[in-house]
């Protein structure tokens, strides 16, 4: 319904971002953060692939924002 006043770009000065770049680069912050917060949880040691895990939380976290936050 209000799909024409969303912003297609983001706009930083004269240089234009696409909405996914953005939402890949906050998804990192958060996965990182994430992944802060389990290893002072103590649960770091329990998980058979810690990598896999942050690159899940990334792409869980990219989609989400991607969808419903930064929609192209």
């Amino acid at each position: 319904m209000f799909q024409e006043f969303l912003p297609k770009e983001i706009v930083v000065g004269e240089i234009y971002f696409p909405p996914l770049l953005i939402a890949f680069g906050v998804a990192y912050m958060a996965a990182n953060l994430t992944m802060v917060l389990i290893g002072r949880m103590g649960v770091l040691k329990h998980l058979y692939a810690p990598v896999l895990v942050e690159l899940s939380l990334l792409v869980i976290y990219a989609i989400g924002l991607s969808r419903y936050v930064f929609p192209g």
